[in-house]
């Protein structure tokens, strides 16, 4: 084997590595633990709570995810990766817990809301959030009691 092999190999992992770390969204999942996902939100969705998650949502979340939640805020083009479309209905696939947790904690290049909000200021903005986009209908029943 030649010797300057090994050495080859090693400087290919140290030009490649850095290049690894900025990959797209996708190779780095936002994955929510079972436990946190299960956390059932205790603020009542009425006028109120949604006002109240409105101007949370409006001081804390406004210049990324923009107005209609759809990630085209004002900051959003400074960013390394767009921020999520929060009007998508594939936000209902995700229970009030999972989305509680992802504030909480952020994910790159969303901060962490940990230290900037408390949980009962960020409870209200999960339940403004789901405003941004109508509830899909459930789907009925086929004649077998089977959902399609």
């Amino acid at each position: 084997m030649n010797p300057i092999a090994p050495l080859l190999f090693c400087g290919l992992v140290v030009a490649v590595l850095p290049a690894a770390q900025t990959l797209p969204a996708e190779s780095d999942p936002w994955v929510v633990p079972a436990r946190a996902a299960a956390r059932r939100n205790p603020v009542a969705v009425n006028e109120t709570s949604i006002a109240l998650g409105k101007a949370a949502y409006a001081k804390h979340c406004l210049s990324c995810h923009g107005a209609r939640g759809k990630g085209d805020g004002r900051a959003a083009r400074k960013l390394s990766k767009p921020p999520g479309d929060l009007s998508e209905p594939k936000m209902w696939e995700q229970s009030d817990g999972a989305l509680l947790w992802k504030l909480t904690e952020g994910h790159r290049p969303m901060p962490t809301f940990k230290d900037l909000m408390s949980d009962e200021e960020r409870w209200p903005v999960i339940n403004f959030v789901r405003t941004l986009v109508p509830k899909p209908p459930a789907s009925t029943p086929t004649k077998e009691g089977k959902k399609p």
